[in-house]
């Protein structure tokens, strides 16, 4: 089968929904990419946040709000990740204060991006089965707090490069 009629055919059995979750997530880390191991630890002022953290934050609101509701048998990725990831939810526990976020070393970059891929898989698992209203709502309220990240992660990097002496570029062309 050609990549064309692969791509129609996997299409044809995934919701809205389920491309519009991929296609937000995937964003999040197109825009990660350009960025070194060290640029994404980095925290430039207390009021910024590193891009580590922004991924793996995002990643906490599905894990949190959609898998621990919908998924039976629900085990976290990390339990450790429930404060660590939380930013102001005083509601679901505990935060690591927001000025020390680029103090914390691990998890790396590789281990946050093990994190997104597993509850990205489950979640894909969760809206092949189908969604209720409810859940429909959270997962697309978890999308809508995905694109408000991805602009602070954006002014969090612009930031952050605008500090460094030697003027590193993010982008050599913009798309």
């Amino acid at each position: 089968m050609n990549t064309t009629a692969a791509t129609t055919a996997t299409h044809t059995h995934t919701s809205p929904l389920q491309r519009r979750y991929q296609a937000v997530r995937d964003q999040s880390l197109a825009l990660a990419a350009p960025l070194s191991e060290a640029d994404c630890q980095v925290q430039s002022m207390p009021d910024a946040s590193p891009t580590r953290w922004h991924l793996a934050h995002t990643t906490w609101f599905f894990e949190t709000f959609v898998l621990e509701r919908y998924e039976a048998d629900f085990q976290p990725f990390d339990p450790a990740f429930r404060v660590l990831f939380n930013s102001y939810y005083q509601g679901v526990g505990d935060q690591h204060p927001r000025p020390q976020r680029g103090l914390v070393t691990r998890p790396g970059m590789a281990e946050v991006r093990a994190y997104r891929a597993q509850v990205d898989r489950r979640i894909a698992t969760l809206l092949a089965r189908g969604t209720t209203s409810d859940m429909a709502t959270l997962v697309e309220l978890g999308l809508q707090h995905e694109q408000q990240h991805q602009e602070l992660l954006l002014t969090d990097i612009k930031h952050l490069l605008a500090c460094n002496p030697t003027d590193p570029v993010y982008r050599e062309h913009w798309p």
